[in-house]
């Protein structure tokens, strides 16, 4: 599973799927946490990563977002349901960071880019109007050894908070914000080898 958004209109999120191989993407369709049926999505180019879907032009169906690790170019595909409609390119990222996810940091009702820098432990998110960058600013830096992992409102404040990994011990972490204020953290499960 690469990302979750709600593809069937039924207020609960959907898993979106990722095949490495065959780039081939797919929805499975979710009723809480029972699959109903699914879909194939489009095909990525070589090259490039789904990062996450979420409704980037605002028509309540969500979008891919892409990004291709080599150019630091970043795309978004506009689907209607899994087909693809258009695309945009987005901005090219610096060099030493990486997209991990988009999320709405700033209440506008448009997404943003979350950003992390691995070398520095530095995280960012710029602020979009669809496709284009409008502002950014830096977050709060991780301590050494974790990587920032994505965005999701996990004490239902309605504001996006940071979930982290530390691949040596295999925790997880999440960190509670305020925009990119932190406020607070909590230690999550610890996951299983392989995982």
């Amino acid at each position: 599973m690469v990302a979750l958004a709600d593809f069937n209109q039924n207020g609960t999120p959907d898993y979106v799927l990722y095949n490495a191989t065959s780039r081939q993407t797919a929805v499975w369709f979710l009723n809480n946490a029972t699959f109903v049926s699914g879909n194939i999505g489009p095909t990525l180019p070589a090259g490039w990563k789904l990062i996450a879907a979420a409704d980037i032009n605002l028509d309540n169906k969500p979008d891919y977002v892409l990004f291709n690790p080599t150019t630091r170019q970043s795309a978004v595909w506009y689907l209607n349901g899994t087909a693809f409609i258009n695309g945009a390119l987005g901005p090219t990222l610096p060099a030493g960071w990486t997209l991990v996810d988009v999320r709405d940091f700033d209440s506008n009702n448009h997404s943003d880019y979350v950003l992390f820098n691995a070398s520095t432990g530095q995280t960012a998110i710029w602020y979009l109007n669809g496709s284009t960058v409008v502002g950014g600013a830096y977050g709060p830096a991780l301590p050494m050894g974790w990587t920032l992992k994505g965005a999701a409102d996990f004490n239902s404040d309605t504001k996006p908070d940071y979930v982290l990994f530390e691949a040596n011990t295999r925790r997880t972490a999440i960190w509670y914000l305020n925009g990119l204020t932190l406020l607070g953290g909590a230690l999550g499960p610890t996951l299983p080898a392989g995982f």
